[in-house]
């Protein structure tokens, strides 16, 4: 029970920075707070999923750049009493990702029959997106902005849930929608869109990511044998005596 307390600390902490930013915003558009928000909270469930369930390395760094990030907000948003308790729990949760208890669940070496390498990252970086690119948009947001935003976490739903087409959405759709919808935004904004588009689509035209997709299927042969090498149990269930006939 301790590990899932201290691995949803962080989420915590997210949900009290999108109360914190829903009641005083400072200079963040409304817009960058949407995206912001969203970059917190999905990153933070999956990271805590991902080490209560599996264990898994990549949860527990996932995590810990939730807990950076959140420090970034104790810098732009104004300080009051929601921000001091935003602050305190984000610093309690950084602290709880290293404790003993919970660091040694976390496995040594990635998981024999696990996702390879490319096809982890490609939904982890999809769904923390919205963040840099609220920042990068905090004081206007353009449709474009938004829309890329909103977009890549459901490219990463589509891909992870192994949706038909979801290969295609990663490979080709959401970068091209990224990149192309690019120069209809302010500069800091383009840049983001653009480096994490040419990114996604590098990372999942790997082979490795099309295998992890649409596993190899192996068809599987049928040989016939003597009843005199069959298994006793085997007979014995068909009701065939050991010359293959039947007993009834």
């Amino acid at each position: 029970m301790t590990v899932p307390l201290l691995a949803c600390t962080p989420l915590v902490a997210a949900l009290l920075w999108a109360v914190a930013l829903a009641v005083d915003s400072g200079p963040l558009a409304p817009g960058s707070v949407l995206l912001i928000v969203t970059g917190l909270l999905a990153p933070a469930t999956v990271g805590m999923v991902g080490v209560t369930v599996t264990g898994g390395r990549w949860a527990h760094r996932t995590l810990l750049l939730v807990v950076a990030a959140m420090s970034l907000l104790a810098v732009v948003r104004p300080i009051d009493a929601l921000w001091v308790i935003a602050v305190a729990v984000s610093v309690l949760s950084g602290i709880a990702l290293f404790f003993p208890v919970l660091t040694a669940g976390l496995r040594k070496l990635p998981a024999a029959v696990g996702l390879p390498a490319r096809a982890v990252v490609i939904p982890l970086i999809l769904i923390g997106l919205p963040f840099p690119l609220g920042v990068a948009a905090w004081s206007e947001m353009s449709p474009g902005t938004l829309i890329i935003g909103l977009s890549a976490p459901l490219a990463a739903l589509w891909f992870a849930r192994v949706f038909p087409g979801g290969l295609y959405v990663i490979r080709v759709i959401w970068p091209i929608l990224a990149i192309g919808l690019a120069f209809t935004q302010w500069l800091a904004p383009a840049i983001v869109c653009v480096v994490f588009g040419i990114a996604v689509a590098v990372l999942a035209w790997h082979p490795s990511v099309a295998v992890a997709f649409h596993p190899p299927r192996e068809v599987g042969s049928v040989y016939p044998i003597p009843p005199e090498l069959a298994p006793r149990e085997v007979l014995d269930s068909a009701d065939l005596d050991e010359h293959g006939r039947p007993t009834r």
